[in-house]
């Protein structure tokens, strides 16, 4: 009887520990819709870092799990614009305070847009600009790094699209 309580034990610390990394240290998140594509792609599983926003702060080129105020749900977007910054679109390009931004991993939009960020705004986008829901939609805008729930690490599943450091 006593092995069987100290089995139980174990176990329930297990999982215990197993939830509070879950929670706190990292997460996984199954992609779905285009917005991400090429670098995340719809069925791909993430894993996501609860500790890098908690630790330290949010850097342009990120790709990030978001909550937005009003909104159901959670979102990955890169992080584009950081506060302070004047972020435009224009010739299919996005200029930081009037240099361009070099994004090999986005597709071209050809709106034009402006927008000067706050002190606690966040510009955020998808990769596939064309289809992408996000910072450039009034009822999305800028986000606050309250927002912010983790960074996207490494794509785990399918076997074959496995990839660290995105």
């Amino acid at each position: 009887m006593r092995r069987l309580l100290r089995a139980v034990a174990w176990l329930c610390a297990a999982a215990a520990l197993a939830l509070i990394l879950r929670t706190c240290v990292f997460g996984l998140v199954k992609v779905a819709g285009q917005s991400m594509e090429n670098t995340l792609e719809t069925g791909d599983v993430a894993l996501v870092s609860r500790l890098d926003y908690r630790l330290g702060s949010i850097r342009r080129g990120d790709v990030a799990q978001i909550r937005v105020p009003g909104r159901d749900g959670t979102y990955l977007k890169r992080v584009v614009g950081l506060p302070g910054e004047k972020v435009e679109f224009s010739g299919g390009r996005v200029f930081i305070d009037g240099q361009p931004l070099e994004e090999p991993y986005a597709s071209n939009s050809q709106e034009e847009f402006s927008i000067q960020l706050g002190e606690d705004e966040y510009f955020v986008l998808g990769d596939n600009r064309p289809v992408s829901y996000d910072s450039r939609e009034e009822d999305f805008g800028a986000v606050s790094a309250g927002c912010f729930l983790g960074r996207v690490r490494a794509v785990v599943w399918p076997l074959d699209r496995i990839q660290l450091g995105i």
